[in-house]
């Protein structure tokens, strides 16, 4: 597949976009009900943890220069083995797009459109992830590379004209549950990291290994400060006895903006900060899916599966039964323990791989 090449700061946008999509939905009522108030930092924690697995995985790669992920498996446990673990990341992206997908909608339906047909919206919004994906991962960086400032800004914005709900004392205890509890659950969340192993599977992309590293280590570090503020921020408008009941705490923050009868109910105006990185999530998710699956059985086109692969996403989509089904099966392990695929398979290939004295054809050669 020749999925075209994108810059830094086209894939800088796109990862970081895909990592902080959570903050508009049910995450941040999670996180502060798994940590109290330590939820605000407890979230640098799991960077970190995100930024250890990230250079392990870097270390994989680099045994293997030129290779994408789904080569490296076949390269080191053999191509049986290595296209079940493949189809195991292939099927996870097609749960996580669905996932996601399904989350938008129930937040739509909540807050905008009520009485609009769920599959009508999942349907609209799986048309236009099957256009942005019909032109390539380039056209995905280039959308991220456009669109990624505007959404900044809408936060932005929200979290300026809402400071008048703003009381830090609720910040307090620091400590939040404790400090045991909140070490654990740091290492469980930093799933939520976990999107930069887009990076490793469209290889081709982006010029060498170490653009690769800058780009992760950019992402990673920048989704953790902008997911810090944004949970200090909610906290600091509703303490955690509330902040742990919202379903989209942004857009229950947003609501809060009034300044007189001419300025409020400005959440109308800031949907579009939701929409765009929603959209984007699942148009990412939905062609890497596909990528996976063009690289594990050699397919050179990508197109033809479009339609398939949309009708898949739509249907984990439409499995859950409500909004509570959702967030207690499908984004548990999302968000929680998602990291025994996306982090724990590529270290223990990583740890065959040096068991077995096994390295990529042109290892010996200067890594870039």
């Amino acid at each position: 597949m020749n999925e075209g090449n994108i810059g830094v700061f086209q894939a800088v946008c796109l990862v970081t976009l895909v990592i902080i999509n959570k903050i508009f939905y049910s995450s941040a009522a999670l996180v502060v009900q798994k940590v109290g108030t330590a939820a605000w930092y407890s979230t640098i924690g799991s960077c970190a943890i995100s930024i250890i697995f990230f250079y392990i995985i870097c270390m994989l790669m680099e045994r293997f220069p030129g290779m994408n992920l789904i080569q490296i498996f076949d390269e080191v446990v053999g191509k049986f083995f290595g296209k079940i673990l493949g189809m195991i990341f292939c099927t996870y992206c097609v749960f996580y797009a669905g996932s996601n997908l399904r989350e938008f909608v129930d937040m739509i339906k909540i807050y905008n459109l009520p009485k609009t047909p769920p599959s009508f919206i999942m349907g609209s919004i799986l048309l236009v992830a099957i256009l942005i994906s019909y032109f390539g991962f380039k056209g995905l960086g280039q959308l991220c590379g456009i669109c990624f400032l505007p959404v900044i800004l809408g936060l932005v914005l929200v979290f300026s004209m809402a400071y008048q709900a703003y009381n830090f004392n609720y910040l307090k205890p620091y400590l939040g549950y404790g400090i045991l509890n909140t070490l654990y659950f740091e290492f469980l969340r930093s799933s939520s990291y976990s999107e930069f192993i887009v990076l490793f599977v469209v290889i081709d992309s982006l010029p060498n290994l170490k653009e690769i590293k800058k780009v992760g280590t950019i992402s990673i570090v920048l989704s953790g400060v902008i997911l810090s503020i944004c949970f200090m921020f909610y906290l600091a408008s509703f303490n955690y006895a509330f902040a742990k009941e919202n379903i989209s705490g942004i857009f229950e923050l947003s609501k809060t903006i009034y300044f007189n009868r001419f300025i409020q109910r400005v959440e109308t105006i800031f949907l579009v900060t939701w929409i765009i990185p929603s959209m984007i999530t699942t148009s990412i998710a939905f062609y890497i899916c596909i990528s996976i699956y063009c690289k594990i059985f050699n397919i050179k086109n990508h197109r033809p599966l479009l339609m398939p692969f949309s009708f898949l996403v739509f249907i984990v989509a439409i499995i859950p039964q409500n909004v509570l089904e959702l967030t207690s099966i499908n984004l548990l392990f999302i968000r929680q323990y998602s990291l025994v695929i996306n982090y724990f398979i590529p270290t223990v290939v990583l740890v065959i791989s040096i068991l077995l004295k096994k390295k990529g054809e042109s290892s010996n050669v200067q890594k870039n």
